[in-house]
């Protein structure tokens, strides 16, 4: 969209969006995934799974992969989610989804909700979140700049990828006391209602 058609209080050209836990409740209990695998608390799942010697690795990733699905196929889209992303859409920003899910259980999701991004990808598609390349990489293949760019999560991974990046973050808690790594985020809200205020569009 032309610059000119954009609302001249927009702060951001883009939006990068977290899936589980952001656009979708979170129903991937990953307490229950590490006791299942072996993995210590506070260990990224995924990075954990990578570390595991072959034949160990290709059955945790099955296991995992399949939780993945059932959940993808149960999900429940978050209160404001569908108004919030047809707003930022409206608006002419840029609007990116990076999950560190599985490519098929990310398809499931979208075609789910019928939720329409310029770009989205999954662990499958390069470097995952908490390192920043998933969020410069987005940037560049949309054409918008990192500090033109608002990241909006649910968890640490999502607020430490954008800070490296150089990008805002914006932290959506469910909880009635704020994470301990609140404080690191830019933004803290609890409905993406709040968004579009946060983004220079609710004019």
């Amino acid at each position: 969209m032309p610059e000119e058609s954009r609302p001249v209080t927009a702060k951001y050209d883009g939006v990068i969006f977290d899936m589980d836990g952001t656009l979708v409740r979170p129903l991937l209990d990953f307490g229950a995934i590490r006791a299942e695998l072996g993995i210590d608390a506070g260990d990224g799942i995924i990075e954990a799974i990578a570390a595991m010697p072959p034949a160990r690795r290709a059955e945790a990733e099955e296991g995992l992969t399949l939780r993945e699905l059932a959940a993808a196929k149960r999900a429940i889209l978050m209160p404001s989610a569908g108004e919030t992303l047809a707003a930022v859409r409206a608006a002419g920003l840029k609007t990116a989804l990076l999950t560190r899910n599985t490519q098929p259980a990310m398809r499931i999701v979208l075609d789910k909700f019928k939720l329409a991004f310029d770009l989205a990808w999954a662990r499958e598609d390069g470097p995952i979140k908490p390192g920043p390349q998933g969020v410069l990489r987005a940037c560049a293949a949309l054409g918008i700049a990192p500090g033109r760019t608002m990241c909006v999560g649910d968890f640490e991974y999502d607020i430490s990828a954008a800070r490296s990046a150089g990008a805002a973050s914006t932290l959506l808690t469910h909880d009635p006391d704020p994470p301990a790594f609140a404080d690191q985020a830019d933004h803290v809200i609890r409905s993406l209602s709040e968004l579009p205020e946060l983004l220079g569009i609710h004019g």
